[in-house]
């Protein structure tokens, strides 16, 4: 670990106050979550939302911010939101007294402070929304009270959404939420129905919330922007939107490569083997018991005896398996779990009566086969009558040193009521795997290859005068002789590329010269301390960073770079 100071300002911009805007929870902010239609609903209602603090500091929002506006997101897909008008509602802003992961039922026992004069009160009207998975925002409302809140303190943030008067005409709009509290990092407590009640019922179905904001003067702040270079998955993966897939009558086939990962072909299907055994049984968002193969099966990374089979349209391989209704890729590849995923989506079997379920089973000719089956399974809410039902299969193979996949579709039908109808197909790794972005599997050839994490440059901390930040290197390949920390007055945004001398896909996102470098040895992290000079001339001045490694077996060039990281100096 290494230390410096900054010592020069000359040329270092002021940053100014800017409009900025954060969305909660942070998985969510591109991607599509649960839906509710118990928040912005026809009728009277009181909502706590509580918003796990790391929903800001995970987006670079730690320093202390003005909220000034509030926005909420239509579930994706809906359309005709246009027009509604709640005469009378409150907003609430404060620190939350409890942690969001365990809200009280008495809604006074949740609040910091007695709730006093609202941030906002008056109507609001919905605007029109397009249908876009994920959605628009169908609500946006100014604060007239705006609210100071400090992320990095730990405390999470408290939004008590109050709807006084039933809206006209009278009609709610399905909204975009979280719904798993843990891995979404929001919760929320309801009184549906009421704005009197003393107490309400605890919900993970925590709308969607975009904060418009200001940083409060004088406070340090970070970011980052650009990626490094070579970041690889192994997964792969096609997301399809509420009712549009084209994989009926297709079949998928994974076969393991000589890059380390899979790769897809599909072709014109054939029909699922039918099933010779009862079946598992399952219920609505329920996994099975292992069960137990009649082979050691491979799959990139791995290698197992047994899978748990999820009622919702996967199985699990390794690692801790719940259920998931899915919503977006980036919950899929942030699940503790590997899993082949045949249709990760809201699916319905019908529990004990065991018909249209779930079904596990070998090949009765070659104990080299092994079959998982949903059986004219509907999805959870549909509102076709009669709903439309998926028959689908995974065919696992076992071929000695290249076991196969096939993901089979007799019919398949994407049109729940959860997500938008939103479905996923393919591999993934889980735990906070690379994102490779949708592939269309009907295209062509779709690869993955060996994960492999890009170079990263990363700090915890504020460039508050005075003190000092750990700017932190990581991901250093093993075969990197050293790396090297850089910092500059200038950025270069979106960056350079720097295919010109040999080293295609890096880019560089500081300028030349440099006012500080530091070369580090070792990896796969190594950390840089920065020491910010105690002098109010630097309050709101600009410094970047970038890391380089050098890895003659990168490209021709023999480096590697990362992305950047972007400070303004402050006084808190």
């Amino acid at each position: 670990m290494h230390k410096f100071a900054i010592t020069t300002a000359a040329a270092l911009c002021v940053a100014s106050l800017a409009a900025q805007q954060v969305t909660v929870p942070s998985i969510f902010a591109n991607a599509e979550g649960g839906t509710t239609g118990n928040v912005w609903r026809a009728g009277i209602n009181r909502v706590q939302c509580f918003y796990d603090s790391s929903n800001f500091v995970n987006q670079n929002v730690g320093q202390p911010i003005v909220i000034n506006s509030v926005n909420f997101r239509a579930a994706g897909g809906i359309l005709n939101v246009a027009g509604i008008v709640y005469s009378s509602v409150e907003i609430h802003l404060q620190n939350a007294a409890v942690d969001y992961l365990t809200p009280s039922t008495t809604f006074t026992a949740n609040q910091s402070a007695p709730l006093g004069t609202p941030n906002y009160a008056g109507p609001v009207t919905t605007v029109g929304a397009t249908g876009t998975t994920p959605n628009d925002y169908f609500i946006s409302i100014p604060l007239s009270t705006p609210f100071t809140y400090s992320p990095e303190a730990g405390q999470d943030l408290l939004m008590e959404i109050v709807i006084l008067v039933a809206p006209a005409p009278l009609t709610g709009t399905t909204t975009s939420t979280g719904f798993s509290a843990a891995a979404h990092g929001c919760n929320s407590v309801r009184s549906v129905g009421s704005t009197v009640a003393l107490t309400g019922t605890v919900s993970a179905f925590c709308p969607v919330a975009k904060f418009g904001y200001t940083d409060v003067p004088g406070a340090a702040t970070k970011g980052s922007y650009g990626t490094g270079c070579y970041d690889v998955a192994v997964s792969l993966y096609e997301q399809f939107a509420g009712s549009a897939n084209d994989l009926s009558g297709q079949k998928v086939t994974l076969t393991k490569n000589a890059l380390g990962g899979y790769d897809s072909v599909t072709s014109t299907g054939t029909a699922v083997t039918l099933p010779t055994t009862p079946g598992l049984a399952l219920s609505d968002d329920v996994v099975s018991a292992i069960q137990t193969l009649p082979f050691t099966f491979d799959f990139p990374g791995g290698s197992t005896t047994g899978i748990v089979v999820d009622s919702n349209g996967s199985i699990g391989l390794a690692g801790t398996v719940g259920t998931t209704i899915g919503g977006s890729a980036a919950v899929m590849l942030g699940l503790p779990s590997t899993r082949i995923v045949a249709s990760m989506q809201d699916l319905l079997p019908d529990g004990v009566a065991n018909v249209a379920n779930v079904f596990v089973h070998p090949d009765a000719r070659n104990a080299s086969v092994y079959y998982i089956t949903w059986l004219n399974v509907p999805c959870f809410g549909s509102i076709a009558v009669p709903p439309p039902t998926s028959t689908f299969q995974i065919k696992l193979t076992d071929n000695g040193t290249n076991d196969t996949v096939e993901l089979i579709y007799q019919t398949l039908a994407n049109d729940s009521s959860s997500n938008a109808g939103v479905a996923l197909t393919g591999f993934s790794r889980g735990s906070g795997a690379n994102n490779p972005g949708s592939s269309d599997l009907t295209a062509g050839t779709v690869s993955s290859r060996t994960e492999a994490k890009a170079l990263k440059l990363a700090t915890t901390q504020r460039p508050i005068i005075n003190t000092s930040m750990t700017f932190t290197t990581s991901e250093i390949p093993a075969s990197a002789a050293f790396s090297l920390y850089v910092l500059s007055l200038g950025q270069v945004n979106p960056g350079l590329d720097l295919g010109v001398i040999g080293a295609p896909n890096c880019r560089a996102y500081i300028t030349l010269p440099e006012v500080l470098s530091n070369f580090q040895i070792g990896g796969p992290t190594a950390a840089t301390i920065v020491s910010i000079p105690n002098d109010p001339f630097f309050v709101g001045q600009s410094f970047f960073s970038q890391a380089i490694a050098l890895d003659a077996t990168a490209n021709a060039a023999g480096i590697i770079s990362s992305g950047a990281v972007s400070c303004v100096m402050g006084s808190l």
